[in-house]
């Protein structure tokens, strides 16, 4: 199942995915290499580094909020799934 792939890959990496998160990633057909694990990582140590609590890292095609205190993705959204275009609630952005 992807989502037992992708949670394995992933803890690899020390990336965690919420329950929604893997929803939206199964539902949008969200697929994730390793390069791409390893660059969410990063990103979110580099994050965690400097205190941010929430936040969006743009990765490729694709927007995922973070928690990088935990590690966690909160949720992932393709470009055109949102209609505004509009996050709220966080606080630091991050292009991977």
């Amino acid at each position: 199942m992807f989502r037992d792939a992708l949670s394995a890959a992933a803890g690899e990496r020390s990336v965690q995915w919420s329950e929604h998160a893997l929803k939206r990633v199964e539902q949008r057909q969200i697929s994730m290499d390793g390069d791409q694990l390893d660059r969410l990582g990063k990103a979110m140590d580099t994050l965690s580094q400097r205190g941010s609590r929430q936040s969006l890292v743009m990765l490729d095609q694709y927007a995922y909020v973070v928690h990088p205190p935990t590690h966690t993705v909160v949720t992932a959204v393709e470009p055109d799934q949102t209609k505004e275009r509009v996050f709220t609630q966080i606080d630091s952005v991050v292009i991977a």
